[in-house]
């Protein structure tokens, strides 16, 4: 099994999880954008807004407390209390092995945790198509597969069984939504690396869930990809919630809050305005860096000036 299928499987299930039975898909989100409308969620535990029945209107959609993550049992991060409210966009900024793609992981569902607890809208993480309706993922490592792009979106539903033909119009949506539509039939593994990120965040939003985490959505991208993947997140705002893991300080600072991750506790937590000051990221990842705001007033952007030496370190 490939990564990817290995990935679209385990958030279908989650680790200790059974197959999930066949389900009719639909989207909010790509209804939302206009593209093409299979039908409506049949979920029981969902109102007719998508919600979670006995989920309150303005309750974070994520309730996260007492946190304690890693790998092997042996723990990364720990005392993390994070709420995420529908439709915010959240940033985890920190330095390589600060705990970033761990905690995605968990909160995903796919790995334990070590102590505390979840709450997705209120109760635990389902399991099977409605977890996919929950949580969306895309995670950094995924290479081109066998799978052509639209096979690979079709993981995204999450579905036990042969597509239907409302089925396959949601996947078509979610692939044009991406802009791939000419792509659709072509080898995930003939994709370039930004033609690839858009499938998979195309297969994270294709079953409509309240929220994707995304594990650097814009790595090893050129430009152009980078900005193109900035435009598909712009669309979600407001409708999903999205919790991005990113080095990339430009697309952090478009965030509603950033988490900073350092020394192995969630260091910061607040705007980007508040926490991406060139104290903070001094401390959390051990360069200098020079903050340029925009005149028009755009995001800012970061400049690196040096590594911090051993005597700063120290102070």
């Amino acid at each position: 099994m490939t990564t990817t299928s290995t990935t679209t499987a385990m958030i279908a299930t989650g680790p200790l999880g059974t197959a999930p039975a066949p389900r009719e898909p639909g989207s909010p989100i790509l209804e939302a954008e206009g593209l093409a409308a299979a039908h409506k969620p049949r979920s029981p535990m969902r109102d007719a807004d998508g919600l979670v029945v006995g989920h309150k209107p303005g309750s974070p959609i994520l309730d996260a407390s007492g946190l304690a993550v890693g790998r092997a049992g042996a723990p990364v991060l720990a005392g993390i209390a994070l709420a995420i409210a529908p439709g915010e966009r959240i940033a985890l900024v920190g330095a390589n092995g600060s705990g970033k793609t761990t905690l995605l992981r968990a909160l995903a569902g796919l790995d334990r945790l070590l102590a505390g607890t979840i709450r997705w809208e209120g109760a635990a993480l389902p399991t099977g198509a409605d977890r996919v309706r929950t949580v969306g993922v895309l995670f950094q490592g995924e290479v081109g597969s066998r799978f052509t792009v639209r096979e690979l979106v079709g993981l995204g539903l999450g579905l036990d069984g042969p597509a239907s033909a409302a089925a396959q119009r949601q996947v078509d949506a979610a692939i044009a939504w991406a802009q791939l539509a000419a792509l659709a039939d072509r080898s995930c593994a003939a994709l370039s690396g930004g033609e690839l990120q858009r499938a998979l965040l195309a297969r994270a939003v294709v079953a409509g869930p309240r929220a994707v985490v995304l594990d650097e959505p814009t790595n090893h991208l050129d430009p152009a990809g980078r900005a193109m993947v900035h435009a598909l997140l712009d669309r979600l705002r407001g409708r999903v919630a999205v919790i991005v893991a990113t080095h990339e300080l430009e697309l952090a600072a478009t965030c509603d809050r950033i988490a900073l991750l350092h020394g192995g506790r969630l260091a910061a937590l607040g705007t980007p305005g508040e926490v991406l000051t060139p104290a903070q990221l001094a401390a959390a990842l051990g360069v200098q860096i020079r903050r340029l705001d925009d005149p028009d007033g755009g995001p800012p952007l970061f400049r690196v000036i040096a590594a911090r030496t051993a005597s700063q370190e120290a102070a």
